[in-house]
């Protein structure tokens, strides 16, 4: 649950973003979205992150940024500027899976969007009390680093990774960048090719290896190899196997 002390919020309101919609802001609160429908982006030091429909995100303070959509497609959204203690300090996004208590937390902040500021701040307060606060970030990447040392098959893809955490592929990944300074994509190709190289010097051949570790081909695994060894399987294998047998 989310740690916050406290909260004030001083705008809320659920409409399509109005033309011209563009922010670029250091600012002293946070905004807390909705997104409903349409096309919406996040940038922050060069990061883009697209806002999906029924996630919610919570914006940093005090952080450089800037928002806007796409005017043929104009963001439909729930939305809240709030003051947080602690301070927001990077971008928050969760997914509102339907059935659960986070949805509902959603549905009652929508439904009373426009009621009295007490009726509101209580909404308000049931969302954040279900939002993952961003020290939460570092358990999503050791679940997400827990999934990829257990791949046995060592065959991924980040939209299943996704489906199994219920984090968008986004948030996964700045979550483990964040933690290991790789991406799970890179991570993953490191526990692959740490494998590829075991199952070589066990005496396995390269076509073996490559529909072991699920390579396109062998030609694609070598090309992969050598890419991240600096050298053909061949080169790097035969000899050391060969300094083996003489001793």
């Amino acid at each position: 649950m989310i740690a916050f002390q406290k909260f004030h919020n001083f705008f809320s309101a659920e409409s399509y973003t109005y033309d011209n919609w563009i922010h670029t802001d250091s600012l002293g609160y946070s905004r807390l979205y909705y997104i409903i429908d349409g096309e919406g982006y996040y940038e922050e030091d060069g990061r883009v992150t697209r806002f999906k429909k029924n996630h919610l995100y919570l914006t940093p303070v005090k952080r450089m940024y800037s928002l806007y959509d796409n005017p043929q497609d104009k963001l439909l959204h729930t939305y809240s500027h709030i003051y947080t203690t602690p301070a927001v300090t990077r971008l928050t996004e969760v997914e509102v899976v339907p059935g659960t208590i986070l949805a509902d937390a959603v549905g009652l902040y929508r439904k009373y969007i426009s009621a009295d500021a007490t009726t509101l701040a209580r909404a308000i307060h049931f969302v954040l009390s279900c939002i993952d606060q961003p020290p939460t970030a570092q358990t999503v990447a050791e679940r997400a680093r827990a999934y990829l040392d257990g791949l046995e098959d060592f065959y991924f893809d980040m939209n299943t990774l996704s489906q199994r955490l219920g984090y968008s592929r986004e948030h996964i990944t700045r979550s483990f960048l964040d933690a290991y300074q790789v991406t799970p994509k890179q991570y993953f190709n490191q526990l692959r090719m740490n494998a590829a190289l075991h199952q070589l010097l066990q005496g396995k051949k390269v076509a073996e290896v490559a529909e072991n570790l699920h390579f396109s081909s062998p030609y694609a695994f070598s090309n992969a190899y050598k890419l991240h060894f600096g050298k053909s399987p061949k080169k790097h294998i035969v000899p050391d196997l060969k300094r083996s047998a003489l001793k």
